[in-house]
Parts: C-alpha cells; sequence; structure tokens
C-alpha cells in the first residue's frame, strides 16, 4: 500500500530543503515547480530565474510566455535531493505492475487502477504545493508539471490554487504557447 500522506509530507520537506539550497545559488528565481514523472515514477524540481528567462525572451516578444512558462524550457532541474521519494514511488510502481498495467498486442495501457493510483498522487502534489507555498515559497510562483499527462484545463486549475489572481489569469490567457 502506498502511503499517499506520507508521500505529501515528504514532499514538503524535500521542497523546502531544496529551494533552500537553490536560493543560495540563485538569488531571482521567479517560478518553481514540482515536477512528477507521467509514468509517476519519480519526482523532482524545475524552476527558472528571470535572468535565464530575459536570455531566452523579452517581454513583448512572441514566444515570451512560451519560455516564462514552459518547465522544459527553464534552467533549474533538481532531482538528487528526491531519491528516497523516487525509490518509494518506482517501488510501488514495480510491486504493482500488473494491476497498472497491461500489454496488449504490444500496446501499452494503463488500467483504472493505474489512473486512481495517479490521482492520488496530484491530490498529494497539490496538497503539499499548497503547504510548501504557506510555509517556504516567498511568493514564488508554483506549478505542478506531469509531461504529456495533464490537461490544460488541470493544469490551469492546478495553478489557479496556488497563485494570485492576476498570475493565474495570465497563465490562462497563454497557456496554448507551452502546455
Amino acid at each position: 500500500m502506498f502511503d499517499y500522506k506520507q508521500f505529501e509530507d515528504e514532499l514538503v520537506t524535500q521542497m523546502e530543503s531544496t529551494l533552500e539550497q537553490l536560493l543560495e545559488e540563485y538569488n531571482d528565481i521567479y517560478i518553481f515547480s514540482l515536477d512528477i514523472a507521467n509514468d509517476m515514477g519519480s519526482a523532482g524540481i524545475i524552476a527558472n530565474t528571470y535572468s535565464f528567462l530575459e536570455e531566452q525572451a523579452s517581454p513583448g516578444d512572441e514566444d515570451y510566455y512560451y519560455f516564462k512558462y514552459c518547465e522544459e524550457e527553464w534552467d533549474i532541474w533538481e532531482s538528487g535531493n528526491f531519491n528516497k521519494i523516487k525509490d518509494n514511488m518506482s517501488s510501488y510502481l514495480e510491486n504493482n505492475h500488473k494491476n497498472f498495467s497491461k500489454n496488449s498486442d504490444g500496446t501499452y495501457i494503463y488500467t483504472e487502477l493505474f489512473y486512481e493510483h495517479s490521482s492520488k498522487i496530484i491530490e498529494s502534489c497539490i496538497n503539499a504545493l499548497i503547504r510548501f507555498k504557506t510555509s517556504a515559497c516567498n511568493g514564488l510562483l508554483l506549478t505542478l508539471n506531469i509531461r504529456e499527462f495533464l490537461e490544460e484545463d488541470e493544469r490551469i486549475e492546478i495553478f489557479k490554487k496556488l497563485n494570485s489572481k492576476e498570475a493565474a489569469a495570465e497563465y490562462s490567457e497563454y497557456i496554448d504557447e507551452f502546455a
């Protein structure tokens, strides 16, 4: 059985620790994303700085919001602090592989049990980000990234829960450019 509450608690602790370490090296981080693999097998952090964003695009440039909000274009990728979390996530998947996926004619298909697990992982991640927001994020924009898993409307709803109305309006307006 996967302990979703323990997972949430460990995420908060690791996000706080990672942010603290990153702030020692970078003084202009503006956005911080909890990154979960789309197979729910690992976790890490992706963040970006204003200085890196300015190297990619300037406000008013056609692709500015793409570089501002697209996690894959950001400068900082950190997964080392998340080894214990990753080990727990991947072990659970390995132990439940037959319940979570099946091969049919060479096609990899996730089962309903996998999607139930994924929903609980996402809920735990959102809860962890909300807790992190109140404890350590100091006004940073926060996101949850699960590449090729979350639909645009899901990304927007999560972003709204974590950030100001103004930031959420901008994110929503330009989501077609980066999601």
